[in-house]
């Protein structure tokens, strides 16, 4: 019963401590087309604590998955509670169909 309790409290701990992992979120992001050109714009949130310089790298993609490109939008840091808008430079992709983000911290201090 202790071991059961313990291993509880022991799952409790790691879900609470991941979910501070990533301050900085996508508040809210979409892809907009303007005539034959292609650019995804949107807003991130910071809820921890103030942040260094990132980028914000956008991936495009065709129906079948295929990568088509990357951008990099480099933002020069958040406010703890801060709200910074993004967009990408506009690109002639006119297969582009998806897209993903991931936001870029740089190295972390082991050097990876």
């Amino acid at each position: 019963m202790l071991v059961t309790i313990g291993a509880l409290a022991f799952v409790g701990y790691v879900f609470y401590a991941l979910l501070g992992v990533e301050p900085v979120k996508v508040a809210h992001s979409r892809m907009v087309r303007s005539g034959t050109q292609v650019f995804v714009e949107g807003e991130l949130r910071n809820t921890g604590k103030d942040t260094g310089t990132m980028d914000v790298e956008v991936r495009y993609f065709d129906r079948g998955g295929r990568s088509l490109a990357k951008d990099e939008v480099a933002i020069d840091g958040l406010k703890s509670g801060g709200v910074a808008s993004f967009r990408s430079a506009p690109r002639q992709l006119d297969e582009a169909a998806e897209f993903s983000i991931y936001l870029n911290h740089g190295r972390n201090p082991y050097g990876n």
